[in-house]
């Protein structure tokens, strides 16, 4: 599972890394995003990659809207084509989560310590999602969920599971293929635990835990 991210980098490093068509929407560098909080994603519009900011909770759009006890911010790449409420959207509005690191809880004991997983170098990387759009008289929301898999080696020493990562040579694939078998292929054994990138983790603070925190803190080692 992927429960809390950090994207630390300005709007800008956004347009370059993903060569993205128009503008970057404003937002704020956070270590410490978490579900229900706005993000920047990256999907496609006809040809193009284009950004904006969206839910961090995928919200189907036949329900009645947000509910907290419906937990949508994953998606199991090995289940993803058959739940209700992610089929249409990975077969139709894939996109892609920026980010330059991700935390996971590992121990038996209570509180579990975490742990800050990135990218060998420091580097945005991306995190293959899916997202949907909600509406009612009132209101719009687009909303997204992580796709996860089973972890790699690496992260075996952590967690069970992890996020599918997309490397740049493979954006175009993800988000615009309309064969099945080629975005399919990306979230399957071969791509899934990234092992194409050179990732490393260590311990940090269990400030991290409150959504209150928010800083370059939370990302230093113990």
């Amino acid at each position: 599972m992927c429960g809390r991210f950090t994207l630390g980098k300005e709007p800008d490093s956004l347009l370059d890394y993903f060569h993205l068509h128009g503008e970057v929407p404003d937002f704020d560098m956070s270590y410490n995003i978490a579900p229900t909080q706005m993000t920047p994603i990256v999907f496609c519009d006809q040809q193009y990659r284009v950004c904006e900011l969206m839910r961090w909770g995928l919200i189907p759009s036949w329900s009645k809207g947000p509910d907290a006890k419906f937990n949508m911010i994953n998606a199991r790449a090995e289940s993803i084509e058959q739940k209700p409420a992610y089929r249409e959207a990975f077969k139709q509005r894939r996109c892609l989560v920026p980010a330059d690191g991700f935390y996971e809880w590992s121990g038996q004991s209570k509180p579990k310590q975490p742990y800050y997983i990135y990218e060998e170098g420091r580097s945005l990387f991306a995190f293959a999602g899916i997202w949907e759009q909600w509406s009612s008289p009132a209101q719009s929301i687009n909303s997204f969920s992580i796709i996860t898999t089973a972890a790699n080696e690496l992260m075996q020493n952590i967690h069970q599971r992890m996020p599918v990562i997309i490397r740049p040579e493979r954006f175009d694939e993800w988000l615009f293929a309309d064969e099945v078998d080629r975005y399919k292929k990306l979230v399957g054994p071969d791509f899934t635990s990234g092992n194409d990138i050179r990732l490393a983790y260590y311990p940090v603070s269990n400030r991290v835990n409150s959504v209150k925190h928010d800083s370059a803190e939370l990302i230093k080692s113990l």
